[in-house]
């Protein structure tokens, strides 16, 4: 089964599956391979994905990898560091910390990777990025804690006094993404985390707002390229 650890700006998976479809969500990517990952024409042992980038899991055998929210200090870091204006970035040279977070025949675990990803990343895996409008703030708390699972854009744009209009096009410009798919993406989140705590899948995704498990399995595709049920085998 798919393991799956939520931290406050990313999330890491240790995925059971081998293929997805073709998909591209709000999330940045980081891949990390037990050896060599092939994405398109793109090699290496660690792989960083822009976010919106339409793609499949890459090939190759995966220790582990990360969604990145893209309004973080981490995609921050990410993308002035590493990207740097390209849409995918691949290295070779983290071998060793990621073999130290994950030795042959050793499972790994997630204190391992946290230690791995501060070598790599240094202290900025738990922030938020500087600078975001003090009006979006408050937005991107409220539904980081799940108080908007049953809220839409045009909910938020009346509890704020702004047109819905006003409320997405400044949400997408100081975060660069949807505020739309921030919501959803944010409801996704609480049903895995629901699911990994033990709850019924049908309970969490109907407090999440999802009309049926098959409305959240559509998502779970249309996010992540493999359905629920087969992120759970």
């Amino acid at each position: 089964m798919t393991k799956i650890h939520f931290s406050d700006t990313y999330i890491t998976v240790m995925p059971s599956y081998e293929q997805t479809k073709e998909h591209s969500h709000s999330m940045l990517h980081v891949f990390f391979g037990k050896d060599t990952l092939k994405l398109d024409d793109t090699y290496g042992r660690m792989i960083i994905l822009e976010q919106n980038v339409i793609h499949k899991r890459p090939e190759g055998e995966i220790f582990f990898f990360l969604f990145v929210d893209p309004t973080s200090r981490l995609a921050e870091v990410l993308r002035k560091d590493y990207l740097k204006g390209e849409k995918v970035f691949s290295t070779m040279n983290v071998s060793l910390l990621i073999e130290s977070a994950c030795k042959a025949g050793e499972e790994c675990s997630i204190e391992k990777i946290e230690n791995c990803l501060t070598d790599l990343f240094g202290e900025v895996l738990h922030t938020r990025r500087e600078g975001i409008d003090s009006r979006v703030l408050p937005i991107l708390e409220n539904a980081d804690n799940f108080e908007y699972l049953d809220k839409h854009v045009k909910d938020l744009a009346q509890e704020l006094f702004y047109s819905e209009s006003y409320v997405a096009h400044l949400f997408k410009k100081e975060t660069g993404v949807n505020l739309k798919n921030y919501l959803l993406l944010r409801r996704f989140e609480y049903v895995w985390k629901k699911i990994s705590s033990g709850e019924q899948i049908t309970q969490a995704v109907m407090e999440a707002g999802f009309s049926s498990p098959s409305h959240f399995s559509d998502t779970c595709r249309k996010l992540t390229g493999i359905s629920a049920l087969e992120v759970m085998r």
